[in-house]
């Protein structure tokens, strides 16, 4: 049977070859685009072939010289479209191409004279347009910008001609404050189309942004091809906004459903625009009709855009917010679900380059936060551990008390201290938060603690007999863990005159047993107002099966009082 296949693949190969033309692909149409006011190329520009129809036969970006090269054009009739962002859409007369030409055609663009900053936005506040373009002129003009940059980012992403370099991240985010709890990342390099691609726009628009995934649920944001499907356009109306935002005016496109209530989640957000660029800056997003337990306006997620120089669109950071759920039982035993904190997933790209190895420079901004670490004198500290909590970075400070941390993407972190001589005495500093934000350093200056000022400040406000001490620290676990909910005790042995006065007669001298006891904070801290000085302390921690050795200690009554470290073990 197998033997028998060859001859007559061959014959079948070999017909092919005989009845298809020679010069069947052999049809070029080589296309400049020129500024009319420079004569200059027109790199990046959207360059469209299309029938005699007006139906769209190849795409393509002009290059640095703003040329577009269409090649394996059928005989026939056909024009040439150009547009780009501030520019107005040009295009030539129909011409017709014969077997085994190359026709050569230019078009020059002129400016289109959009001049967003000045638009009225209270003018469209109350109207939502379903399909820019057909109502609505102010609101078609702008998303007429902003599909250019789409429609250029999907040219770019079936192109698949990049290598990038990108980190995915995965983040728990502290509901309250909004902290980064913890992070993973990872790194990867290789060609591949866009780092972020979404679902088809059919699925998304009839089963949902959001759907069930197993037991879990599956959050989606829309990429360019979404934003520019017809099942998109359909079921979504637009209108203009303001930003808002201070010193940088930014015009927002803003989108909602259309229709009723829906019984499936849907979208709405807003595409920021650069007012003098007339170029696509962002895209921010929330979640609707989603179940009301799992509603809120953190949850959302953000899609940015940015241009190449030779006129390609990529998408160089974005992030989805999602609710993580936790059950809540009342007092009559019902139980409810909330929101317990949130998963942010997101990526963003730190280099983009050509097939060739050349980098485009075009690397993703990220921040950061530096500072310099001082005693409680004002003396600058060396070697304190920097760190940023949920992740694995970590520095130290210099001879002069100064760090740096860098490419953090945006967030608000916790940003950890730790003198590993405070340390060793169980003593952790509570982090500092900060917000990072793109392309900047947050500044800080930090002030650590003396052995003494902790143990004032744990006991401030707190009535202490002459003759006490101060006794706090940290639980920790096997591997170093903090241990919040712990049960630390402290015991120590005085002796008394019976009846309560002094006599000469030791007969009277009696012992008793004393002692306190708490539970340790989230950060596993424990500390202890007023015990003996001078007298030997006996301390023990427990949590359910886990329990320290028992440590003793000793603190002069003329110190302020003493730091120690518990280790829980099975």
């Amino acid at each position: 049977m197998f033997m028998n296949r060859a001859p007559i693949l061959t014959a079948v190969v070999t017909l092919l070859l005989v009845v298809v033309p020679p010069d069947g692909a052999a049809q070029t149409v080589l296309l400049r685009v020129l500024d009319a006011e420079t004569s200059g190329p027109m790199v990046g520009a959207l360059a469209y072939l299309t029938d005699a129809n007006g139906e769209t036969v190849k795409n393509a970006l002009t290059d640095e010289r703003g040329r577009a090269l269409f090649i394996g054009i059928a005989p026939g009739s056909y024009r040439v479209r150009a547009e780009m962002i501030g520019m107005g859409t040009a295009s030539t007369e129909l011409f017709d191409i014969a077997v085994g030409t190359t026709i050569t055609e230019e078009i020059r663009m002129e400016s289109s004279a959009i001049q967003l900053e000045g638009i009225e936005v209270e003018l469209e506040s109350d109207r939502c347009t379903v399909r820019p373009g057909v109502e609505g002129a102010m609101v078609a003009q702008i998303w007429d910008e902003a599909r250019k940059a789409l429609q250029a980012a999907s040219f770019t992403d079936q192109r698949d001609s990049y290598r990038y370099e990108t980190v995915k991240y995965d983040r728990q985010v502290d509901r309250q404050t909004g902290a980064i709890l913890s992070e993973e990342r990872n790194r990867r390099e290789g060609y591949m189309k866009t780092p972020f691609e979404s679902h088809p726009a059919e699925d998304l628009v009839a089963n949902g942004f959001v759907q069930q995934d197993g037991q879990g649920y599956l959050y989606m944001a829309p990429d360019a091809n979404v934003l520019l499907s017809d099942a998109f356009l359909d079921t979504h109306c637009f209108r203009i906004t303001d930003s808002g935002r201070g010193e940088r005016s930014l015009i927002g496109l803003g989108f909602q459903p259309t229709g009723d209530k829906k019984s499936v989640p849907d979208i709405a957000g807003t595409m920021w625009l650069d007012p003098e660029t007339a170029e696509l800056q962002w895209l921010e997003f929330t979640y609707e009709y989603l179940e009301p337990e799992r509603t809120s306006d953190q949850v959302g997620g953000r899609v940015d855009f940015q241009r190449m120089p030779d006129g390609t669109w990529i998408v160089p950071e974005w992030w989805i917010r999602m609710p993580i759920m936790g059950v809540q039982t009342d007092f009559q035993g019902r139980q409810r679900q909330y929101i317990a904190r949130f998963h942010q997933t997101g990526g963003l790209v730190t280099d983009v380059r050509e097939a060739g190895g050349r980098s485009l420079g075009q690397r993703a901004q990220t921040g950061g936060v530096e500072g310099v670490v001082l005693d409680s004198l004002g003396v600058p500290m060396r070697g304190v551990r920097v760190g940023i909590i949920g992740s694995n970075q970590d520095v130290f400070t210099n001879a002069e008390g100064e760090f740096s941390i860098t490419g953090l993407t945006e967030g608000r972190y916790q940003v950890r201290f730790v003198d590993v001589r405070l340390e060793g005495m169980g003593y952790i500093p509570e982090p500092a938060q900060r917000d990072v934000i793109r392309g900047e350093m947050s500044r800080m200056e930090y002030h650590m603690p003396s052995m003494g000022d902790v143990l004032f400040e744990a006991c401030r406000g707190v009535e202490r007999r002459e003759g006490t001490v101060v006794l706090a620290g940290t639980v920790v676990d096997e591997i170093g863990r903090v241990v919040p909910n712990a049960t630390v005790r402290v015991q120590w042995t005085g002796f008394y005159f019976a009846g309560g006065n002094r006599a000469d007669d030791v007969n009277d001298l009696r012992e008793q047993s004393d002692g306190l006891e708490t539970t340790t904070t989230a950060t596993g801290a424990y500390h202890f107002c007023g015990v003996p000085g001078g007298e030997r302390l006996t301390m023990v921690a427990q949590l359910g099966d886990s329990q320290s050795r028992s440590y003793e200690v000793v603190v002069p009554d003329h110190e302020t009082g003493a730091m120690h470290v518990l280790e829980l073990s099975r």
